[in-house]
Formats: structure tokens, sequence, C-alpha cells
């Protein structure tokens, strides 16, 4: 069984050596298929091909391939992957500024990266493939010896033998008493050195009911004495979001069942600024169609052309959001849903809200720092204090600024849908956010703009 962190280095050289090959086959497109003028020589596209091959080989190592991947998945290996490419492009552009090289071709190094992109996509998809293969042939399987009972033990069971695909095999498992899961009884939590000797697991997992925490500590001395990696699921595991946060204070080490994304700082800074960007330039590109909108509220409901309602954003602060009023004013407006069919709508109304259209000023709130592009659907106070009570983890999403789409909208959860399920994806969204998720719902929510509104239909006077 080959060792996480020599696959690690097999992984960074492999990489390495893309990089390398890339950038001589750039080198080939840019001055003989592409017919650059090349200012330097071979030699010096070599040397350059080199330190792409170093720089890739540093930050792979350190910023994707050091991790612990149980769960291997293409979409977070491309992520990663994308990252670190975009790092590399920036190292190499830098260098040349730095060495004073203003005429060796920048053409060439785009090129290059873009292919490594791709390559290194092809190779991640062919590694996670034949890996795949193999483990379910039951070869180079990760031994494993679980230390638990109940539930959360239960559930390991049944990934582990459902997804065989992960590369790992359950030896067997130690409990108090016979367990209703698959697998090999071994004993009870008293037998763990003479498991650990004669079965030489690849791993331990331990994943104990609270009331047998008082095992906890002979069961890791066992471990450590033995020399077999452990991992541990908390017994309050059901609780723990995607993420979890470890940090010191003092000396004494402390765990944070939710890891939030965004309540980093550099996270929180590049998200407000892509809103800041995206929105201004909705606001200047969209002006024109929205003064037309503007007028047709105006004279389609003779009120106001701004509907204002109070919603709750980050942190349970209130607000008022805006939209384009395409109702007729009524008593509950601040307190209650609209539907599809509301006869309190105007037709000039109901044709923007077929088309999203009265959403758009919702770009000044994402300008004053009251919402996001994306993030969870700001919900009206009284919902709130509803749903607390009746959904678990619902005031987890106040906990990033609302947005004007979701997750849950670009996977058409919305209006007249289950709010259990868009809470759900809400916290999804929340726990696992990066900017590239951002992007992809703005671009999977351009094509759900037109909703299924119903437009109003005059009755016929007798």
């Amino acid at each position: 069984m080959e060792s996480p962190r020599f696959s690690a280095q097999v992984h960074a050289f492999i990489t390495a050596l893309i990089a390398y090959a890339t950038f001589l086959a750039a080198y080939v497109i840019r001055f003989y298929v592409l017919h650059g003028v090349m200012n330097y020589g071979f030699f010096t596209y070599n040397l350059m091909a080199l330190l792409s091959a170093a720089l890739h080989y540093a930050v792979f190592s350190l910023g994707f391939y050091h991790r612990s991947d149980l769960r291997r998945h293409f979409g977070r290996y491309v992520t990663g992957t994308i990252f670190c490419e975009s790092v590399c492009l920036a190292g190499l552009l830098s260098a040349l500024y730095v060495l004073r090289m203003p005429e060796f071709s920048r053409m060439c190094v785009l090129i290059s990266s873009a292919l490594s992109l791709v390559f290194h996509c092809i190779k991640h998809s062919v590694f996670l493939r034949t890996s795949a293969a193999y483990y379910k042939k039951g070869l180079h399987q990760r031994t494993v010896l679980l230390i638990g009972e109940g539930l959360t033990a239960k559930r390991y069971a049944s990934v582990v033998a459902g997804k065989p695909e992960y590369g790992h095999r359950i030896l067997g498992y130690l409990a108090s008493c016979r367990q209703p899961f698959s697998g090999s009884y071994l004993g009870d939590y008293t037998a763990i050195d003479d498991v650990l000797t004669t079965s030489s697991p690849d791993e331990a997992i331990i994943a104990l009911p609270a009331e047998q925490y008082i095992h906890i500590n002979a069961i890791i001395a066992s471990c450590e004495r033995n020399g077999v990696p452990l991992r541990i699921i908390p017994c309050y595991e059901e609780h723990v979001g995607g993420q979890i946060m470890t940090e010191k204070f003092e000396d004494i080490q402390m765990i944070g069942i939710r890891d939030i994304p965004l309540n980093r700082m550099y996270n929180a800074v590049l998200k407000r600024t892509m809103d800041i960007i995206i929105s201004l330039s909705a606001l200047i590109l969209l002006s024109p169609l929205m003064l037309f909108i503007a007028l047709g509220v105006k004279l389609s409901t003779k009120d106001t052309v701004f509907f204002t309602q109070t919603r709750i954003g980050k942190d349970k602060k209130p607000f008022k959001m805006l939209k384009f009023r395409s109702m007729r004013r009524n008593d509950g407006e601040q307190s209650a849903w609209s539907t599809q069919t509301d006869d309190r709508r105007t037709f000039f109304g109901a044709l923007i809200r077929k088309a999203s259209l009265d959403e758009l000023p919702q770009i000044i709130n994402v300008l004053r720092g009251e919402m996001s592009i994306v993030g969870p659907r700001p919900e009206i106070p009284h919902f709130v204090e509803q749903f607390k009570d009746e959904i678990p983890l619902y005031m987890i999403r106040h906990s990033v600024k609302p947005g004007i789409t979701g997750l849950a909208q670009s996977r058409g959860l919305r209006g007249d849908t289950s709010i259990t399920e868009r809470i759900r994806k809400d916290i999804e969204y929340i726990e696992n956010w990066t900017i590239w998720m951002d992007i992809r719902i703005i671009l999977r929510t351009i094509p759900a703009i037109i909703n299924d509104e119903r437009l109003p239909i005059k009755k016929k006077k007798k």
C-alpha cells in the first residue's frame, strides 16, 4: 500500500513534467506555428520551462497535493488546479518583470498555462478513473479497523461498503457487543492491542458514541503505541458542518463545528470586490432598461416606482430590499409572499416578474453592501421567526449576506418549492463557498431568469 506522502510526491512530480512539456510545446506553437518574433533563443526558453516546472512542483505540493482527500471528486480537483495554475501563471509573469525581460514572449507563457491546465485536468480524470477501477476490484485498498458502535459507526460502515471506489476496506470492528452492520466482530474495546498486532491495519477509525468515550484515551494510546494512524469521527458528527475549524486559546485546543469560508477576511474582500464590480457594471449597462421599466411601473400602478420590503440580512439585521412595484398597494405587502396568480398584480407587473426584471433594483442593495449578487434569498421577519423553530440550521443562512440569486434558485428551487430543500442548498453554499461557485451559480441563473409566472387573463364582460 503506497503512503499518501509518496502518492502526493508522485502527483507533484508528474505535474512538474507536464508543466515543463507544455512550456516547450507553447514555445513551438508560438514561434513555429504562429510565427512569432523570437528575441531569445531556445536555451532561455528551456530555462524558463525548468523554472515553470519547479514552480508547479512547489505550488501544487503546498496548495493541493498535501491535502488528504478521502472523497475524490473531479470537480474539486479541477477547482484546485485552476487556483494553483493561476498562482503559477502570476509567478512566471512576475519573474519576467523582476528579471527585466520585457521582450520574452508573454504569449508563450499564456499558451503554456492554458495547455498545462488542460493536461492537468486530463491527468486527474485518468487518475480518478484508474484508481476507482482498481479499488472496485479490491486492489490497493486502504485497510481500516473500525472502533465504535451506534448510528455514526453504522453510517461509516455503510458508506465504505457502498463506495469501494473510495479505496477503503473494513477489516473488522471493535465494539461493546455485536453490531447490525457489515464487518467481522473482533471483540470489545479491551481487545484493541491484540487486534492491532495481528491484523496490522493501515488506519483506525474511532466512531464512539458519547457514553463510550471512557475508552478513548486507552484506544488512542494503543494506536500510537502500535504505530497505527487514526481518525476520529466525533459523537456530535451530525451537527458538524462541511468544514471544521481548529484553533488554540493559549494551550487549549478548540474545535469549531462549522467553518464558514466567508468569515475569513480575504474571502470576504474577494466576494465584496466582485459584488461591486458586477453591480456597478450592471447598473451602468442596464440603466436604459431600468428607466423604461420605471416608466411602465409608474403608468400601470399610479404609485411609487420602487416597492420596499423589510427583510432580514447578515447577522440578523433588517434592511429595506428594493423591487420594482408589480402589484397594487395592499395591506399584506409587508408580511406575506406573493403568488404566481396573485390578483393584486398589474399586467405590466406580471410581465416584468415573468422575466425576473422586478428584482433589478436589488443591484442597488448590493452596491450599498446590504446584499450580495449570490447568497441565500433574504426572508421577511415574520417567516424568519416561524422557520427558525421549524427548520434545523435555518438561522445559519444569516451568517452571510443575502443574495439576488443563490444555489437553490440556480437549481430551480424558487417560488412554490420545498422551503426545507431550499435551506439545505443555502447551508451547502455557505459551508462550501468559493469564488468559482459564485461564478457557476451566476451562469446557471441566466437560463432560469424566465420563470413560471402566469400572466393575468382579463375576464370578458358579459
